[in-house]
């Protein structure tokens, strides 16, 4: 499971620093709340929502602030033995 705000990130090419310091918001606490280890605070939920272009129910719940996880397939890492 991964925070649908990390996946919005990750799609538009864009570093957790980067997103901080366009929406001047501390580059630990976006860390923490991608990790799902913190709340979106609500001065904030209209200022990403805005930024990803996504209604604030895309990135959190509108009653908690917790972050949306998405459960999506990670391709698996292979691992080739190439020998010459």
């Amino acid at each position: 499971m991964v925070s649908n705000l990390r996946l919005l990130r990750t799609r538009k090419g864009l570093t957790i620093r980067e997103v901080s310091k366009m929406l001047g918001i501390p580059e630990t606490e976006l860390c923490r709340i991608e990790k799902g280890q913190a709340y979106i605070p609500p001065k904030w939920r209209p200022k990403i929502a805005d930024f990803f272009g996504v209604p604030i129910s895309e990135i959190c719940d509108i009653t908690t602030g917790w972050p949306v996880l998405v459960d999506i397939k990670m391709p698996k890492l292979v691992r080739k033995n190439i020998s010459k």
